[in-house]
């Protein structure tokens, strides 16, 4: 039953990935998702990273049943608030299996 849990988890994580992609795709500074050896980097726009900032979608993301879901949401949440408010943009990358993922994520200006 975990392999499942944790396959429907990776499922769900780069489902979100595509609807980051897909909500940049009408934008100049589209969401640019960037496959990586052993994961993936997805640098979000500013209009994207305000979107995520005003929607909480971080909480989305913290609710999947997945070990690293609510330090990624969480993380996601507080980068993009800080981040649309000065009309920056947040980065992350994911790397490793699906049954323990992690990375890095930055707020830029």
């Amino acid at each position: 039953m975990r392999i499942v849990r944790s396959l429907v988890a990776g499922a769900l994580i780069a489902g979100a990935a595509s609807v980051f992609a897909m909500l940049g795709a009408g934008s100049a500074g589209a969401v640019a998702v960037t496959p990586l050896p052993g994961g993936v980097q997805v640098d979000l726009s500013p209009a994207d990273t305000a979107w995520v900032a005003q929607n909480h979608f971080g909480r989305t993301i913290a609710a999947l049943p997945h070990p690293s879901a609510p330090s990624f949401g969480e993380a996601l949440d507080a980068a993009a608030t800080v981040s649309s408010a000065v009309g920056g943009r947040v980065t992350f990358t994911v790397y490793g299996p699906l049954d323990s993922l992690n990375g890095t994520m930055l707020a830029l200006q």
